[in-house]
């Protein structure tokens, strides 16, 4: 027991030691091993707006009520965690070597802010509307991993332990999956006026079969009847974004398909607009009634604000079944207004 002790005693003393790191002002070794972003823990918890800026190119983030959104994507949320792992890199950007104060050689090391097409990335920190910190990230190596950055207001670069990911585009804020309903759980579908429902039996891989519901035997196009087999069934199992949009800022077109899931988690009803030029992928609402005893997401109590983007290769499959179906005059064509 008493050998025990001492080694007790030993990793309290190194845990404190990495936990109390000295802040730059105290440092006997001209800033080195002391954080690139001074300060930066003992404002954490205050603050409130991130700005990301390259180029001409700037994003913004902000916090309200307890919630981060990215008001440059129209105000989506943005979670949490993606948030404090920005900080955190942040805080463990540390100085390991102070190189260059020329400014004509900042460019070398991708921290000159002078020029349009600039490599640098800035990250203002603000609480309450200030600014507390501005730092500028340039180039990355990755033996070991390190980042050249300096301060705004400083032309000192250091080269810095640490990588910080940090993405310029708002989509790379944003949570990208939106919609992953279980397959195994779907159980009926429509498309337009065509119903498909999932038969007790399997094919001989072990997957679901699915048939034409009573209401559609003989009024659906036979390559509709396969195209519709083939991809609807796992079409909403994940749903990728490329980008979102209040639904009060979309205007519909006339070319709208409108699909519904009869699923374990509840009742689906996706809008797809089709009125754009083919290739170029199409916006997708989505309405959600919760089956009950569901624990409610957080992506569940988003889909009413919201349109969402879709890649092309998730829309080319609902234009390919929506063609075949109006290949047939049997059908009528059922018009709907989101």
């Amino acid at each position: 027991r008493k050998s025990l002790m001492p080694l007790a005693a030993i990793t309290t003393v190194l845990f404190l030691a990495v936990i109390t790191r000295p802040e730059p002002e105290v440092s006997t070794k001209g800033g080195l091993e002391t954080p690139m972003v001074p300060n930066l823990r003992a404002n954490a918890e205050d603050i409130d707006a991130i700005t990301i800026r390259q180029g001409n190119v700037s994003i913004s983030i902000q916090r309200d009520a307890g919630q981060w959104h990215c008001a440059s994507a129209d105000g989506y949320p943005v979670e949490r965690d993606r948030i404090r792992k920005l900080l955190v890199q942040l805080d463990q950007l540390e100085r390991w070597e102070a190189k260059t104060q020329d400014r004509e050689r900042h460019a070398a090391v991708d921290l000159d802010l002078s020029v349009e097409e600039t490599q640098a990335i800035e990250v203002e920190l603000f609480v309450s509307s200030d600014l507390v910190s501005h730092v500028v990230l340039g180039k990355r190596q990755w033996s070991p991993k390190s980042t050249f950055a300096r301060l705004a207001t400083d032309d000192q670069t250091f080269k810095c332990k640490g990588h910080v990911e940090v993405a310029v585009n708002p989509i790379g804020w944003l949570e990208t999956n939106f919609c992953t309903l279980d397959r195994s759980g779907i159980t009926q579908l429509t498309f337009g006026p065509m119903e498909l429902v999932r038969s007790n039996g399997s094919s001989e891989d072990g997957q679901s079969t699915w048939e034409l519901g009573e209401k559609n035997l003989d009024s659906v196009p036979e390559k509709a009847l396969q195209l519709a087999k083939a991809d609807l069934p796992g079409w909403p199992t994940r749903l990728t974004l490329e980008g979102v949009l209040r639904r009060d800022q979309h205007q519909w077109s006339t070319d709208v398909v409108v699909m519904t899931y009869a699923a374990q988690e509840g009742q689906l009803t996706v809008s797809i607009d089709l009125g754009e030029e083919e290739g170029s992928g199409a916006w997708c609402g989505l309405d959600f009634v919760p089956a009950p005893g569901q624990n409610i997401q957080p992506e569940w109590t988003r889909w009413p604000r919201w349109l969402y983007r879709l890649p092309d290769y998730r829309v080319t499959p609902i234009r390919q079944i929506q063609d075949a179906l109006r290949s047939s005059s049997n059908l009528p064509d059922e018009g709907f207004t989101p």
